[in-house]
């Protein structure tokens, strides 16, 4: 099921890709001609399906730098299961189908909370922020400014549910998916023994035969067992995962159920398992904690169809603080891989797209509107002593294309994408793009069409090779997007010394409406320590908390692309 999902996708990229570069010419028979229908002989249909997921493991998985871990998430055609696959460099894909409905109840009464009603709440946030966000303008007396920044507020915080819910509901135990934990050998085989431990008193099925009748105990894929240590520090006594390791539970009783193995879940005691299953996570991670280990450069990249796209994915409650961006196809992150490969700079540094600091330019209030956005950012821009900059006016064109063709990174601050200033046909036919940061309004936002792939912004830079996009889902304001920026900025190492706090403008840090905070100073010099080794992608995680809406602004800034390092 993947490798035919992600196969046509890549096909549709590539076809895409020749009919951009007018090189339709190029495309084989086999593009353009229907799929084959499967052969009749059993045999040879199934070797040739082995074939296909070989050559699928070996092109799109094995190539997967081992810091990384890519996620798919997609939506069943009859909108009630989701997907997910974990796909890791040496191991097969992992494959999860979580029917959104599970933890319904039998109430007829009680609202069922699916995907419809879900993207239904997402738009109409979407929607309403949208306005609002234009809207401050025109709010001049005290009380219009109170009640725009209540109904802000108020949007935040429906936001903040749905996330939750999403979670919560649709995701439930599963959560532990998305972990960037890495894999301890030694650790894991010993809580294994401990969870078989816990199996064999609690499950009837053993209690009855000690499976010595029935046949040889079944062992759980690691996997299964990382779904359980992905769910957090259990050492942590503010942590209750009751639930999701009850959500949990159920599966692995499905799962011997599957293989053979009976139990009726009302002979289960599922409470005693789930304190024994929580001492047995607080061991595993207190011997975490006891060796000193640190995961470091890991980053998780998602694969989100046509239908998920809108979602902030990326702010999830279980993905706060990680280093998580987005790509449209397995056959995108290829291309992306392939380039870096070639670009290596040494073995001993982090997996990633290397560019140059001092190769770099930026377009800065182009509408000559933004005149809070110029004010913070225009020092900080011109110390790095960047040439063909440009501040206060509106590029041609040609200045945008070449600008993109020629430099390691463009910075854009202005409204929307830029779209206005170059078409969307001249960024796709690119033989070289830049790492782009686009700091403007729903400049990241895709444009569904139905049964087919969605088109927007994102889509054009992806076909010109862009290594990393930074865009806005939809609209933000300026002043809270601003000091997303430059914390990002600063996190990832671009402004080197410089703080978002004061040195940019001269006013300090705000905290909520009309408070202001007044920055320490070993706090801006803990912010800008030893950047060299953040990604973008890592800066724009820790940058999320700059905002005063975590939500409504934060969680609509999204990286589409790899890993970025400065050189």
């Amino acid at each position: 099921m993947l490798t035919s999902v992600e196969n046509a996708r890549t096909l549709a990229l590539r076809r895409e890709r020749k009919a951009i570069r007018g090189d339709s010419t190029t495309l084989k028979m086999d593009d353009l001609s229907w799929p084959k229908l499967p052969s009749r002989d059993h045999r040879r249909s199934s070797i040739g399906h082995i074939s296909d997921l070989f050559k699928f493991q070996r092109d799109y998985v094995d190539i997967i730098p081992k810091p990384w871990t890519v996620i798919s998430i997609s939506l069943s055609d009859s909108r009630q299961e989701l997907s997910i696959t974990k796909l890791q460099a040496g191991h097969s894909p992992f494959v999860l189908r979580l029917p959104l409905g599970r933890h319904n109840s039998m109430d007829a009464d009680e609202e069922v909370f699916g995907f419809e009603q879900g993207h239904a709440e997402l738009l109409e946030i979407i929607e309403m922020a949208n306005e609002s966000a234009h809207d401050a303008v025109g709010k001049t007396g005290r009380e219009a400014k109170t009640a725009w920044w209540e109904e802000r507020e108020g949007l935040d915080l429906r936001l903040r549910d749905l996330l939750e819910n999403i979670e919560k509901v649709w995701l439930g135990g599963f959560t532990g998916i998305f972990s960037q934990h890495a894999r301890r050998p030694e650790l894991l085989a010993r809580f294994q023994k401990s969870f078989q431990n816990i199996l064999d008193r609690h499950l009837p099925s053993r209690r009855k035969s000690g499976r010595k009748v029935a046949g040889p105990k079944i062992t759980l894929d690691s996997r299964i067992l990382e779904l359980f240590i992905g769910l957090g520090d259990a050492s942590d006594e503010q942590c209750d995962f009751s639930e999701p390791l009850t959500d949990l539970l159920y599966f692995v009783v499905d799962v011997l159920q599957f293989h053979g193995e009976l139990n009726a879940y009302a002979e289960i005691d599922f409470d005693s398992i789930v304190i024994e299953m929580q001492d047995a996570l607080r061991g595993y991670y207190l011997a975490i904690h006891a060796s000193g280990q640190v995961d470091e450069g890991r980053h998780t990249i998602l694969i989100l169809d046509k239908t998920l796209h809108s979602f902030p994915w990326e702010s999830l409650p279980c993905m706060d603080g990680l280093a998580v961006s987005r790509l449209p196809s397995l056959g995108c992150l290829r291309d992306r891989i392939l380039t870096q490969q070639k670009d290596a700079i040494a073995d001993d540094t982090s997996e990633g797209h290397y560019i140059s600091r001092s190769n770099a330019s930026y377009i800065l209030n182009p509408g000559s509107d933004l005149k809070h956005t110029q004010s913070v950012f225009q020092k900080p821009l011109q110390s790095l002593n960047l040439s063909s900059s440009i501040t206060n006016r509106a590029p041609s064109e040609e200045e945008f294309k070449e600008t993109l063709e020629s430099k390691d990174l463009l910075l854009y601050f202005g409204h929307g994408s830029g779209a206005q200033y170059i078409r969307a046909r001249e960024i796709k036919r690119l033989d070289k793009c830049a790492v782009t940061v686009l700091m403007g309004c729903s400049s990241g936002a895709l444009v569904e069409r139905g049964e087919f792939e969605p088109y927007g912004t994102p889509i054009n830079y992806m076909h010109a090779g862009c290594p990393a996009l930074v865009a806005t889902l939809w609209d933000v304001t300026d002043k809270d997007i601003d000091r997303f920026a430059m914390r990002a900025f600063e996190e990832w190492g671009l402004f080197e010394g410089v703080s978002a706090g004061t040195s940019a403008s001269g006013s300090t840090g705000r905290k909520g409406k009309g408070k202001e905070r007044k920055v320490d100073s070993r706090e801006r010099s803990a912010s800008v320590v030893g950047k060299g080794s953040v990604s973008l992608v890592e800066a724009v995680a820790k940058a999320r908390g700059a905002c005063h809406l975590r939500y409504l602004n934060a969680a609509a800034v999204c990286v589409y692309g790899v890993p970025v390092y400065f050189k």
